[in-house]
């Protein structure tokens, strides 16, 4: 398989990816001097990282960082946290019934996050749409 990216971990492969767009597309040329910095955006891979994505489907930022931090408050961040919570302790931090669902679902799943990061994008994105409230946007993510 033939590589069409690598993993952007970095500020310099931040800006040696941004310098190779602004050689390839003449809009990203015109635009990228306006824009100013931009921010690499990286975040662990695991079940914090996954949770965070749920929590944040569908509703604004905000709202899904006061959800995140009653949360965070009441010790809710890990797969055995959230496995051993009561629907009403995780209602309690704003979340919503599908949402409790699907948290659940992927704290039970039993991933091997390490492995599941070292898998093709394919793959892991197929271990992750099979569970529950995680679609093709959130995998791939």
């Amino acid at each position: 398989m033939a590589e069409i990216g690598r993993i952007v971990e970095t500020e310099a492969d931040l800006e040696e990816g941004s310098a190779w767009l602004a050689q390839v597309c003449p809009v990203w040329a015109r635009v990228l001097p306006e824009l100013g910095p931009l921010p690499l955006r990286r975040s662990a891979a695991g079940f914090h990282t996954l949770a965070n994505a749920i929590v944040g489907q569908q509703i604004s930022i905000a709202a899904a960082n006061s959800i995140w931090a009653r949360m965070e408050t009441a010790g809710l961040l890990t797969q055995d946290a959230i496995a051993a919570a009561s629907d009403d302790d995780l209602r309690a931090a704003g979340l919503s019934r599908p949402k409790v669902k699907y948290l659940r679902g992927i704290a039970a799943a039993g991933l091997d996050w390490d492995q599941l990061a070292r898998m093709p994008d394919d793959q892991a994105i197929a271990a992750l749409v099979a569970l529950p409230g995680i679609g093709v946007w959130t995998a791939e993510i």
